[in-house]
């Protein structure tokens, strides 16, 4: 089992508008650590009724919500898979 939380803001930008006038934002924050960059990537489609006084969206708020998670650095290389274990997990291996 895997668990997980985040917690933070990120700013996103309406990029269209869907048939029954909801509104589709996306947006991206990029973290500068020590041992590289991480980002958050956002996604989805957000009534107009639901969007608040300050223009924040609670993320239980967003329909179809897509929520990325990455990075670049030492971290990300250290959990990559090596050359023999994608070998291993290759199609062509018969076990």
């Amino acid at each position: 089992s895997q668990s997980n939380r985040l917690y933070g803001n990120i700013t996103v930008t309406v990029v269209g508008r869907v048939g029954n006038g909801n509104l589709l934002g996306r947006g991206q924050k990029w973290l500068a650590l020590k041992q590289g960059s991480e980002f958050v990537r956002v996604e989805g489609v957000v009534r107009p009724m639901d969007v608040e006084p300050n223009n924040s969206v609670p993320s239980w708020k967003v329909a179809d919500a897509r929520i990325s998670y990455g990075g670049k650095g030492a971290v990300p290389d250290a959990n990559a898979m090596g050359w023999l274990a994608r070998i291993f997990n290759s199609p062509v291996m018969p076990f």
